[in-house]
């Protein structure tokens, strides 16, 4: 998406992007739980994570 584009979520579903939040996406990758992680350590499986490529 383009800087200051909005995704098409609505209600509960902003809650969990990025785009509608105006944030930047989660800087690491979780291959387990394939979602975006704010740190190294997976908050959701605790295992690593790895940094998302630019």
């Amino acid at each position: 998406m383009a800087s200051g584009e909005k995704c098409g979520h609505t209600g509960e579903e902003r809650k969990g992007c990025a785009a509608c939040r105006e944030e930047e996406p989660e800087p690491f990758w979780c291959p387990d739980c394939n979602k975006g992680v704010p740190e190294k350590r997976c908050p959701y499986c605790g295992l690593k994570a790895r940094k998302k490529k630019v």
